[in-house]
């Protein structure tokens, strides 16, 4: 399959959602089913699989100082969303140092909010956290907190 990505941007939100490795070259809607098409034919987007297959999901923020020049540790962090299964939480600091962590939001299909206590072995300015999928479970995430301790000394 080549190596093609999809941006989709909601017009409402303004939010943007990005995938990989579809071999796509239009989509639409009609009512509430999504199509896709290629040189092999129309598709029906639906389903909790593909072709079988556990599609694998995540989302990365952006390397972030939360406005903070100073160097920090990250305590915590609270997530509220929804998922039919376990997720991966991932915090890397900005010397590409990354732990990751299990986060259960798992509630019967309901919004829920979990804890991620992050270990203290971490320090740095900038600060990137992800969320993957496990197993092909579905997501979806309203907020994240992140609790981080602030210390007196500045960048290195």
């Amino acid at each position: 399959m080549a190596n093609k990505f999809c941006l989709n941007v909601n017009l409402s939100s303004f939010s943007l959602t990005q995938w990989c490795y579809w071999d796509f070259n239009s989509f639409c809607k009609i009512g509430d089913s999504s199509f896709a098409a290629s040189e092999d034919g129309i598709f029906e987007l639906k389903g909790d699989t593909d072709a079988g297959e556990n599609i694998d999901s995540f989302f990365e923020l952006i390397l972030s100082d939360f406005g903070i020049n100073n160097m920090k540790r990250i305590r915590s962090i609270y997530v509220g969303g929804e998922a039919n299964g376990a997720l991966t939480l991932s915090v890397k600091d900005d010397e590409n140092n990354s732990r990751a962590y299990t986060l259960n939001l798992t509630s019967g299909n309901v919004q829920s909010s979990g804890k991620v206590s992050v270990g203290r072995n971490g320090i740095g300015r900038y600060w990137q956290i992800r969320i993957d999928n496990t197993g092909g479970a579905y997501f979806a995430i309203d907020d994240i907190e992140i609790l981080a301790i602030i210390l007196a000394q500045k960048p290195r």
